[in-house]
């Protein structure tokens, strides 16, 4: 276990182990905000769709009390989206944590079913392995919307394509993907550091290659928090940890995870 600790504070400062990524899911938030969109009789769809313009969450985040994901299984996240989406924005999957493999054995524990035989211990150390988190386009600036509206992902590709992903929809990003186009060539072109000489050209066909991509925790089917509402991260559990880790409550714990290190979450409001 302290082998495991020690990779883990490794891979993770103690600043960013708690934290995720806030982004919008919709290239027309700047415009709406702007519009008065946030707060209008279609405000509530509006913050869901646009958590980072309409002040929801910041481009860093996660869930501020222990009891979130429980609260997100009995549908409070529809019920009571204001105070959820602030103060449960990893439960209601506005906030999709960072994570990663923290044991060199991960592949190989895979490869031998322990994902299925013992997901436990294997969602919380092995998360990539196991298929809880993938590759993602998340920005990691809070003017990613700005600048992207303001064209900056033209005019200033060598940065802005490689900072703000998802706004400016990057390579596959359209698709909700973070991949590279071919996959041999830009191993290839990344080990002749095309990604520094050419950075327009490479984080848009090789963001994967170029460390434009962020492995994240979050759900891959917008109908998961109904699921989970239902009873399917009990009842079929097997396929929702791994479609839907935010809805049942997986990103939530990843996230009180890797926080250990640094002090408990409040127990109460």
């Amino acid at each position: 276990m302290l082998s495991i600790t020690i990779f883990l504070i490794a891979i993770f400062s103690a600043a960013e182990a708690t934290l995720g990524f806030c982004n919008d899911k919709d290239t027309s938030c700047a415009a709406w905000a702007a519009a008065g969109e946030c707060e209008g009789d279609n405000g509530e769809h509006v913050k869901t769709l646009c958590p980072h313009t309409c002040g929801v969450c910041s481009i860093m985040c996660s869930d501020r009390d222990v009891s979130c994901a429980s609260w997100a299984k009995e549908g409070e996240c529809e019920k009571s989206p204001a105070f959820m989406h602030k103060e449960c924005p990893t439960s209601c999957g506005l906030c999709t944590p960072k994570c990663a493999d923290i044991h060199k054995d991960c592949n190989h524990w895979a490869k031998e079913g322990q994902c299925t035989e013992n997901p436990g211990f294997m969602n919380m150390h092995c998360p990539v392995s196991c298929g809880v988190c993938d590759g993602a386009c998340r920005d990691k600036h809070d003017d990613c919307p700005g600048w992207a509206r303001d064209g900056e992902c033209v005019n200033n590709p060598g940065h802005t394509l490689a900072v703000c992903p998802n706004s400016c929809k990057v390579g596959k990003c359209a698709t909700g993907k973070c991949e590279d186009h071919n996959t041999t060539a830009c191993a290839i072109w990344a080990l002749d550091d095309e990604c520094l000489k050419n950075p327009g050209m490479m984080n848009a066909e090789c963001p994967q290659s170029c460390g434009v991509c962020s492995m994240v925790c979050h759900d891959k089917d917008p109908s998961c928090l109904a699921w989970a509402v239902e009873g399917q991260c009990e009842s079929n559990a097997e396929g929702m940890l791994t479609l839907c880790p935010a809805a049942c409550g997986v990103c939530h714990d990843l996230e009180i995870f890797y926080r250990g290190a640094i002090g408990p979450m409040k127990e109460e409001l």
